[in-house]
């Protein structure tokens, strides 16, 4: 928008009207002369101001990556929230939103996704849904997944798994449970909401459709 804005003011700065150009016949000689000099004067002018207006577009971008960016809502995000120069995303903060407001006009939608390489190894996998599906659905349906989660123990349990698939005795040892029994009946909530299954007798893990789904709750959770 600057740069625009800069172009259509060079634009505008044309010689003033009455004022000879290059082509024009002179009819003397201190006419001629008279010309020659307000010609080369008037460019002078506009090298002058094309230099000021870059000067000017200079210090304006190197405000705006120091000072704040824009937020979700158009509003200036504030200047503690600068960008790690080590970040390859700090020169658009804003590139997932940006992308998905290209993909989806209004009223827009809702996607998350992830590629994460973890120990039990890489996983990728994106689920979105459009804004009016969302609002319409029946929220209270998905309630038993996410009561699921809200347990210390049972995340505890989860993240445990995205390390490497358990056996109970494997999870009662390194979590330091009370007993196995414990361990089976968060493993079985766990299990009867999708978060977990046993790919194996004794075994336990996480399905890789749920890993990136749990990763992002997990970050929708951190303070913003």
């Amino acid at each position: 928008m600057v740069r625009g804005t800069a172009n259509s003011e060079e634009a505008s700065a044309q010689p003033p009207s009455g004022a000879s150009g290059h082509g024009s016949t002179p009819t003397s000689p201190t006419t001629s002369t008279s010309t020659s000099t307000s010609t080369g004067s008037l460019e002078d002018r506009m090298d002058r101001m094309e230099q000021r207006l870059e000067d000017v577009l200079t210090r304006l971008e190197t405000a705006a990556g120091e000072t704040s960016t824009p937020s979700a809502n158009g509003a200036a995000a504030p200047s503690s929230a600068t960008t790690d120069p080590a970040d390859p995303t700090a020169s658009d903060r804003f590139w997932a939103l940006n992308a998905l407001k290209s993909q989806l006009p209004a009223p827009g939608g809702v996607v998350y996704a992830g590629a994460v390489d973890l120990p039990i190894g890489h996983v990728e996998y994106q689920w979105g849904r459009p804004t009016d599906p969302l609002l319409r659905a029946d929220w209270a349906d998905r309630a038993e997944r996410v009561a699921a989660l809200g347990h210390p123990l049972r995340l505890s349990l989860l993240q445990k798994l995205l390390e490497s698939e358990c056996t109970v005795a494997q999870l009662v040892n390194e979590l330091d449970l009370a007993s196995t029994g414990v361990a089976y009946h968060h493993l079985h909530q766990l299990q009867a909401a999708g978060w977990v299954t046993s790919p194996a007798r004794g075994t336990w893990s996480v399905p890789p459709t749920r890993v990136v789904p749990l990763l992002a709750i997990i970050t929708a959770l951190e303070e913003a």
